[in-house]
């Protein structure tokens, strides 16, 4: 209750805390309320970007592309299903077909996986 008696018992704490019980969301106190209420707004502010871009994406031929890698031990095995990877590849630094071993799950080890045409 709000009775006289019960706020001197308690103290002005006390009724702050009853009160709080009714008139705040479960969970809340009145103090961390008014703490936050107090608190300036942050205002966001958009950065500048870290790096200018120059130019656009060059038409005609790009250094990385991406490739599709093919298991070459499945074919001839005759398990179904086939193992494909895809990836990027850099033109300049690897211009030939890319070989990786790669794990192939229908054979349940690692196999080598060469890149295809698409």
């Amino acid at each position: 209750g709000f009775g006289k008696r019960e706020r001197r018992r308690e103290g002005l704490e006390g009724e702050r805390r009853t009160l709080s019980r009714y008139l705040w969301p479960r969970g809340m106190n009145v103090g961390s309320m008014q703490s936050r209420l107090a608190r300036p707004a942050v205002r966001r502010t958009a950065v500048a970007p870290t790096r200018q871009v120059t130019c656009m994406a060059k038409k005609g031929k790009q250094v990385r592309v991406v490739i599709t890698l093919e298991c070459t031990e499945q074919k001839g095995s005759g398990v179904p299903g086939m193992s494909r990877y895809n990836t990027t590849k850099n033109r300049r630094n690897n211009p030939d077909r890319m070989e990786m071993m790669k794990y192939n799950k229908f054979l349940k080890k690692h196999t080598l996986h060469r890149e295809i045409k698409k």
